[in-house]
């Protein structure tokens, strides 16, 4: 892999430190940095969209395909509730529940404006709108998991840790240890103060239904970390491999070698620890049953347990 490659991802991990904490510079370095990537046409299809539930490791993922030949990030993450239309009613089925409608040709005008050969990054739940622009624009979609366990702890941390996070006060105010901020996290909240987020269960239900899809490829944050983060050496390899023949960018062996050395990095915005079965070290047994209550079913739906005897 060419010295440049990781020169260019030292510098984004860079940008990332400096404006994590202001919001002004979040801003203007995001829009400078995607009107830049619209100045480059040179670059071979096709378009991909990694989508994740949050904290499911995208900077990994994110970093993998970075460090692919002749493909690079757009600059362009979005959340599906961006596009809602909270105007009107109900529309699109969205896993077992119903979505809002989308503004869609908002959405359609956002994802056309992704540059081929670049990759945009979303946390969207199934929706049959989106996967039709995805296929209509010319888009592959990679879809990453990771235990929904080790998402719970990893969020917690990050929303303690970001300031700029919209939970950050009622985790360290009206919450007062890790182990509520874990278990409101499992169950899902809505305080007095307003703050509500939905529980485990629903982040991750409104994924299951891309299984169904052939154009999704799946990806396993515990197949793609690495030794680092207390995966397989060769599953990471493996891995590799199949996402840079899906994104039409083969590799080979040595290739896929260098990219692993590379992308378990400390230095991203949002890395905390990126260990593989982090859960058990900070899970009480009331967590455990909370968690087996509210998503013992998902995690089974998911293939990361055969039952509820964990």
């Amino acid at each position: 892999m060419k010295n440049a490659d990781s020169l260019w991802l030292s510098l984004i991990r860079f940008a990332n430190r400096r404006v994590r904490n202001s919001q002004v510079l979040r801003r203007a370095g995001i829009l400078a940095y995607r009107s830049f990537m619209q100045t480059i046409i040179f670059l071979p299809p096709p378009k991909v969209l990694l989508i994740g539930p949050p904290k499911s490791g995208t900077h990994l993922l994110s970093d993998c395909l970075s460090l692919m030949p002749r493909m690079m990030f757009s600059g362009r993450h979005f959340a599906l509730t961006d596009f809602y239309d909270r105007s009107g009613e109900s529309g699109n089925v969205s896993g077992s529940e119903a979505s809002p409608a989308l503004r869609e040709t908002d959405l359609r005008n956002f994802l056309k404006r992704t540059p081929r050969g670049m990759f945009a990054t979303a946390h969207a739940r199934f929706h049959p709108s989106l996967v039709r622009f995805l296929e209509e624009l010319g888009f592959k979609q990679v879809l990453l998991l990771r235990d929904p366990r080790d998402v719970v702890v990893s969020h917690v941390f990050y929303v303690k840790r970001e300031r700029l996070h919209q939970h950050h006060s009622y985790f360290m105010e009206a919450l007062k240890s890790n182990e509520e901020c874990i278990m409101a996290t499992i169950k899902g909240f809505e305080s007095s103060a307003g703050y509500t987020s939905i529980s485990i269960k629903e982040r991750f239900d409104g994924y299951i239904a891309y299984f169904d899809h052939s154009s999704t490829l799946v990806v396993r944050f515990e197949d793609l970390v690495g030794p680092q983060g207390g995966g397989d050496a060769e599953k990471q390899l493996a891995d590799i491999q199949r996402i840079g023949e899906f994104v039409n960018r083969p590799i080979d062996r040595d290739q896929a070698r260098q990219i692993a050395e590379k992308i378990y990095g400390k230095s991203t915005l949002t890395f905390r620890k990126g260990q593989i079965g982090d859960w058990r070290n900070h899970f009480t047994d009331a967590h455990r049953r909370a968690f087996k209550e509210i998503a013992g079913e998902t995690l089974i739906r998911l293939g990361y347990e055969k039952d509820t005897d964990w």
